[in-house]
């Protein structure tokens, strides 16, 4: 690729990801993995990574009754730190969203890393950047953040054995947004589906 890429990890959490968690999809552990190795394979090739991280205040409007989930990555808790297995370097940009009692969060570019550091700011000219995106959950977060990055202009590769979906549940209410709903809407945007094998073999 001529162009800069970057590697984003969309939400690696516990409360998604481990079966404790308050809000786990099934698997959530798997992403790890996937996403060490393509971290891995970013440094070797100099290519900047990044994160995401729900980070809401315990009283958050995006709580049942008023919303929609059970409370989940509630600041400063167990559930809203990175999977086990999910290493951090100093350099890695960390943009927290839902931070504001009346913010859902769910899309990264929304994200705080600090000032002067949006995701937009960090990864540059949409034009020269190609961003590869995994995480937790495909129908939600990662969803959102590349249905984003699309309308943006960037170029988006999603590794989809490197994600985990919200379960659908018995009775979804009409709004619920399924695995398969939202890989056609990535699709359609023009999101190029991918896995992990494929990223780090050098075929995207």
């Amino acid at each position: 690729m001529s162009q800069k890429v970057v590697v984003f990890g969309v939400d690696p959490q516990n409360d998604f990801g481990n079966p404790r968690g308050s809000l786990y999809c099934r698997g959530g552990f798997k992403v790890v993995g996937g996403g060490m190795i393509l971290i891995e394979y970013a440094k070797e090739n100099g290519w900047p990574t990044m994160f995401s991280a729900d980070d809401h205040p315990q009283n958050s409007d995006h709580f049942k009754p008023h919303g929609p989930w059970p409370p989940h990555c509630v600041h400063d808790t167990w559930g809203a730190e990175f999977l086990p297995g999910i290493e951090i370097d100093p350099d890695q940009h960390i943009f927290h969203k839902g931070t504001r009692k009346e913010e859902h969060g769910y899309d990264p570019f929304e994200g705080d890393g600090g000032p002067g550091r949006s995701p937009e700011q960090v990864m540059g000219d949409p034009k020269n950047t190609t961003i590869i995106a995994w995480g937790i959950a495909t129908n939600y977060c990662v969803r959102t953040f590349v249905l984003t990055a699309r309308k943006k202009g960037y170029k988006v590769y999603v590794v989809l054995d490197a994600c985990r979906a919200v379960p659908t549940p018995p009775n979804p209410p009409s709004d619920f947004i399924t695995e398969g709903q939202a890989i056609q809407d990535m699709k359609d945007a023009g999101a190029i589906m991918t896995t992990v094998e494929e990223v780090v073999s050098g075929r995207i």
